[in-house]
C-alpha cells in the first residue's frame, strides 16, 4: 500500500465516521420526536454529505433535518383512532344535551 492509497483510505474512513456522528443527531432526535423517517433520512444525508464535502456539507444538512423534525406538526390522535381535527362527527351547530 503506497502513501496515496493509505491517505485516501484514511480520508474515506474519517469522513464516514464524522458523517455518522453528525448524522446520529437527527436520527436520535427524530426517534425521540416520533419522526423516524426524517431521522433516518437525515442520518444518511449527513453520511453522503460528509463523503462529498466533509463537515462543510454534513453540518448544514443536519441543521436542515433538525429544522424539519421540529417544524413538522402532528395531529393528536383520539382513543377512537380519529385525529382531533376530524372531531366526533357532530355538527358544530347542533345543540344536543
Amino acid at each position: 500500500m503506497d502513501a496515496n492509497s493509505a491517505f485516501l483510505f484514511g480520508a474515506i474512513i474519517g469522513s464516514i465516521i464524522s458523517g455518522a456522528i453528525v448524522g446520529a443527531i437527527p436520527a436520535i432526535v427524530g426517534a425521540v420526536k416520533g419522526r423516524i423517517g426524517l431521522g433516518i433520512g437525515g442520518f444518511f444525508a449527513c453520511l453522503g454529505g460528509s463523503l462529498i464535502l466533509g463537515l462543510i456539507l454534513s453540518v448544514p444538512i443536519c441543521a436542515v433535518f433538525m429544522f424539519l423534525i421540529f417544524r413538522q406538526k402532528t395531529t393528536p390522535e383520539t382513543p377512537s383512532g380519529k385525529s382531533a381535527e376530524q372531531g366526533s362527527g357532530m355538527d358544530p351547530g347542533s345543540d344536543r344535551e
